[in-house]
């Protein structure tokens, strides 16, 4: 007997093969909307309509003669400091809002937009909630952005002033490697101002970006940063038990020898002493290096620097192995926090 059927292979039972068909059903749903929302009735055969189409038109809303979606709340780019994320527990299809009025909007049965009865959740959003990104991951917060004046403030305290990262750091609540950051970025947008080099399309988009994510104000204590934080190591994600005596004494410079980790006094001291406005930056030496300078032709704004190194210390060795275009490399971050390949 021999059955004519798909499938991986056959059991020979005296005079011939016998294949078996296996079915198997997906378990893949289609992501319908959780809330109510109108569906097709019917239509006309050659119009190939789908429910998911006529509830994603549910959610855009009618275009105006442009093309574009104004009565949706998410069309426009938020102008008050405050990020617009995407919320469908708390709206509940109820995405349409009048551009003159800003009173939500709903469809009705026989496609006519009326106004959307009260809710209590939209109306009192928590700030946890409006800097939250993704609606099913309550972890993962926006941060707060520097403002302008806060910017030309520790510009001005360490250009001007003098003053070293680790007293600005205490000042304003931000962390030295973020001070770094703001002076080394202020340093060079002074620069290109300086030599006409910020087009009109670049400082639109700073100008859109920095209306868009909220400010970080100082005086409000629960912005504050937390200066002490320590990045957590590699080796301190993974579980080390060790046999001691009831009465031997065992602290964190004795965990961070298990661990093979230096003590978290000298990775303070490090965070401390890091950047070339930092207290103990002053305090050390600086080797004189010979620097060659190329020539600068006419036209060109950038100039070569060649500065003299001892070999390994810069580069890499002929014949060394490299990953940079690996997919799988694995990324970390060392003690300061910034992010290295491992």
């Amino acid at each position: 007997m021999l059955r004519s059927s798909v499938g991986s292979g056959g059991v020979f039972n005296g005079s011939g093969y016998v294949f078996q068909q296996v079915r198997n059903i997906s378990r893949r749903r289609l992501a319908y909307p959780f809330y109510p929302f109108k569906r097709l009735g019917r239509q006309h055969p050659k119009k190939h309509d789908t429910n998911l189409k006529a509830a994603m038109r549910q959610f855009l809303g009618p275009k105006n003669y442009k093309g574009e979606y104004v009565m949706n709340s998410y069309f426009s780019v938020p102008n008050n400091h405050v990020p617009n994320y995407i919320k469908p527990d708390l709206e509940r299809g109820q995405a349409l809002r009048d551009p003159n009025t800003g009173k939500r909007l709903v469809e009705r049965y026989d496609g006519v937009l009326v106004e959307a009865p009260a809710n209590r959740r939209l109306d009192n959003i928590p700030e946890s909630r409006a800097l939250q990104p993704f609606p099913s991951n309550p972890h993962c917060k926006t941060n707060y952005m520097v403002s302008n004046e806060l910017k030309d403030q520790i510009y001005n305290d360490i250009v001007v002033n003098k003053l070293s990262t680790q007293q600005v750091s205490q000042n304003y609540g931000l962390k030295i490697p973020r001070v770094e950051a703001v002076l080394k970025l202020a340093s060079i947008e002074k620069k290109w101002e300086k030599n006409n080099r910020i087009k009109p399309e670049l400082k639109t988009m700073s100008e859109t970006l920095y209306k868009m994510f909220p400010l970080f104000t100082p005086e409000i204590q629960h912005t504050r940063e937390n200066l002490s934080e320590i990045p957590v190591p590699q080796k301190a994600l993974s579980s080390r038990f060790l046999t001691i005596a009831e009465s031997q004494p065992f602290g964190p410079i004795d965990a961070a020898e298990v661990l093979e980790l230096e003590p978290a006094v000298k990775t303070l001291e490090k965070l401390s002493t890091i950047g070339e406005h930092s207290e103990g930056h002053v305090k050390k030496q600086k080797k004189t290096k010979k620097v060659v300078y190329a020539e600068l032709r006419k036209g060109e704004r950038s100039q070569l620097k060649f500065t003299h190194a001892r070999v390994g210390e810069v580069g890499h060795r002929y014949g060394r192995v490299l990953r940079d275009n690996k997919k799988d490399r694995k990324i970390g971050f060392n003690e300061l926090g910034q992010m290295i390949y491992i």
